[in-house]
């Protein structure tokens, strides 16, 4: 799968359930619900560059850094 479409498929789950995560969860999540066959290596890699982009951002919570999506990121799924 190509990155642009590995990005999407992080977006799309985070945009649909409203969540923050941390970075294991979300591969976690992912490979259950989403049938990912991408590694968890790569799913914190995509989520550090969305973060760099603008289209998630991380939120600290009690020491762990969740994940979720901004408005950046939505914009970015309704243009695709």
């Amino acid at each position: 799968m190509p990155k642009p479409e590995r990005k999407a498929v992080i977006l799309r789950y985070f945009a649909e359930n409203e969540v923050m995560l941390t970075s294991g969860l979300a591969f976690q999540n992912l490979r259950e619900y989403k049938h990912i066959t991408f590694s968890r290596r790569t799913t914190v890699r995509m989520l550090y560059e969305l973060v760099d982009e603008g289209r998630m951002e991380t939120v600290d919570r009690g020491g762990h850094d969740l994940y979720r999506i901004t408005d950046a990121g939505r914009e970015w799924l309704d243009q695709s």
